[in-house]
């Protein structure tokens, strides 16, 4: 994963953070582990799923990963391609990405908006919004 471009040059190694984090959540998914996948999210995170579900902290929110990663993610292929970050904040980056995603049988892409936050020197998942897009 690269880093997007217009980065601002103030935020090159938080965006560096940040790439390694998608790229951590990436090797996650491929391994089907919900539990390395979800220790970048925050215990009061709140996510929206692609199909409507909203999910409230962290145990919530790493039930449904484990039960899709157990469950739903054999033969899948899918990596994250950050459009844009932004920092409004120091402690705080949105995040803009597309989630492409390949099966033996279709391919679909997911758009995310996502909301980080810096505690302790790292970047943590706090607030999340995935919304399937149909190819064009």
């Amino acid at each position: 994963m690269t880093i997007p471009p217009n980065t601002p040059a103030a935020h090159t190694d938080d965006t560096h953070h940040i790439t390694n984090l998608f790229n951590e959540l990436e090797t996650a998914f491929t391994e089907q582990d919900a539990t390395k996948f979800d220790q970048h999210f925050t215990n009061d995170v709140i996510f929206t799923a692609v199909n409507g579900m909203r999910l409230t902290g962290w145990q919530a929110l790493h039930t449904y990963h484990r039960e899709r990663l157990t469950h739903h993610t054999h033969n899948i292929q899918t990596w994250y391609e950050i459009e844009h970050i932004t920092f409004p904040h120091p402690n705080i980056a949105i995040v803009f990405f597309r989630q492409p995603i390949t099966t033996p049988h279709h391919q679909r892409t997911n758009v995310g908006t996502w909301i980080l936050i810096k505690q302790n020197h790292q970047w943590h998942i706090t607030a999340g919004q995935n919304t399937n897009v149909t190819p064009t």
